[in-house]
């Protein structure tokens, strides 16, 4: 039994070690495939720099420029560089495909959309209509009545702008300018009668227009080319 049982622990040995002699010898078949391709890939870059390189020279000496060659990686440099360019080239292939999936997405839901349909509004005869009675919100703003000490006020006024006009050799407005307790209408309009430096006056009592007795007329005392006080 004893023989038995070294034999096989033996044959196990053996076995195993067969296994790792297969996985060796094929990982260094491996590697010398992947190393025979790497140099014949790098042989070919370093041929392709080298060809461009001359070019460039030669454009250089014909210009009469300094040639600076472009450098030549090592094989593992160049190896590694690739290594860098294929996870560049996987990352932007990513970002494509979702960019793409977005796209369809979006054409889907727009060709599936469909507008809500808005309720009915009742329409209403012009019968049926009710308009409120207009009303003006702003306050009357007719010219008022002026009180006769306003009227003085004005006549003085008048009297000290237009003295010379109305005849006199001095300004009367300093005297004394009396209420008559008359209203008379003068063109339509009712005037306060005063007097002052010897003669008649009369003062619309919406302060537009100022009036002289004379010559058996009241004539209308003129600013700026019109009886109008308020004129343009």
């Amino acid at each position: 039994m004893v023989y038995c049982f070294r034999t096989y622990k033996e044959g196990t040995a053996l076995s195993k070690e067969k296994k790792l002699a297969k996985k060796e010898k094929k990982a260094a078949k491996k590697a010398a495939k992947l190393e025979k391709s790497q140099a014949a890939a790098y042989a070919k870059l370093v041929k392709s720099i080298e060809k461009k390189n001359a070019k460039a020279e030669k454009k250089a000496n014909k210009k009469g420029k300094p040639f600076v060659p472009a450098p030549i990686p090592t094989q593992e440099e160049a190896f590694a560089a690739g290594k860098g360019g294929k996870a560049k080239k996987i990352i932007l292939m990513i970002i494509l495909i979702l960019l793409i999936w977005y796209l369809i997405y979006f054409l889907v839901m727009w060709f599936q959309y469909t507008p809500p349909i808005l309720p009915e509004e009742p329409t209403t005869s012009a019968s049926d209509t009710v308009y409120e009675r207009y009303s003006n919100p702003h306050l009357i703003t007719t010219t008022p009545d002026y009180s006769v000490a306003e009227a003085k006020a004005l006549l003085k006024q008048v009297l000290h702008d237009c003295w010379k006009d109305l005849g006199y050799s001095s300004d009367p407005s300093s005297g004394s300018i009396n209420y008559t307790s008359k209203i008379i209408n003068i063109n339509n309009s009712d005037c306060y009668v005063f007097t002052a430096g010897s003669k008649t006056y009369a003062v619309a009592v919406k302060l537009s227009s100022v009036y002289v007795y004379e010559n058996g007329n009241y004539t209308p005392i003129t600013f700026r080319g019109t009886n109008i006080i308020f004129g343009d």
